[in-house]
């Protein structure tokens, strides 16, 4: 229930004023940063008050919620998501009532589907177009994951193949890591990480 409170006063607040990226952790601390990477498994971010300084890294596992200075939230952590949902509500319609703009909120939705059984995971990115297909030529079945980082216009400027992966034909490999490298996804604040998994079946 405090953490619940604790949300709701913060996403007031940030309803009238906000000037950087608040995390607020599950023992209801409130990090005031500017996050430089977004992953499913961590974020990293820097201290709003050193930004010369170190960068921290913070699990996903520990996070309640992310309010970006753009006004977006994201909701981790399923099990509290409702709750966390009613609090966000209740922000936003004393939010209207001061005449500010409401609290955009995402809640966390890290597999999508593609053509195939192919499927892609990138925290608050949309995915432009159809997930490009690699070509299936080398007889192989079997799972490829490859490891994305998207810069923040959207391009997939590295990609390596990661745990997960079923098949070990060198060829097959590269044809999902040149796929992986031609997808295309909305715009963000900086680089993140997500991944896409691509299935292969016999011919």
């Amino acid at each position: 229930m405090k953490k619940l409170l604790f949300l709701f006063l913060t996403l007031v607040a940030f309803a009238c004023v906000s000037a950087q990226d608040i995390i607020v952790t599950k023992e209801a601390k409130k990090i005031e940063a500017k996050i430089t990477e977004v992953s499913k498994a961590e974020i990293r971010y820097k201290e709003l008050d050193n930004l010369d300084g170190p960068t921290f890294i913070l699990s996903t596992d520990n996070i309640v919620t992310i309010i970006y200075a753009n006004g977006k939230v994201v909701i981790y952590n399923d099990e509290e998501v409702q709750k966390e949902k009613g609090a966000v509500a209740k922000a936003n319609a004393m939010g209207s009532l001061f005449g500010n703009t409401r609290a955009e909120v995402e809640i966390e939705q890290p597999v999508n589907r593609g053509q195939g059984g192919n499927t892609w995971s990138l925290d608050g990115r949309g995915l432009k177009g159809k997930l490009p297909k690699p070509a299936n030529t080398f007889n192989q079945e079997g799972k490829v994951v490859v490891q994305i980082r998207v810069n923040a216009a959207g391009d997939v400027i590295e990609a390596k193949c990661v745990e997960g992966t079923s098949i070990s034909d060198r060829k097959t490999l590269q044809l999902a890591l040149d796929a992986a490298k031609k997808a295309k996804f909305s715009s963000g604040d900086a680089d993140q990480i997500g991944t896409i998994t691509y299935l292969f079946k016999l011919n």
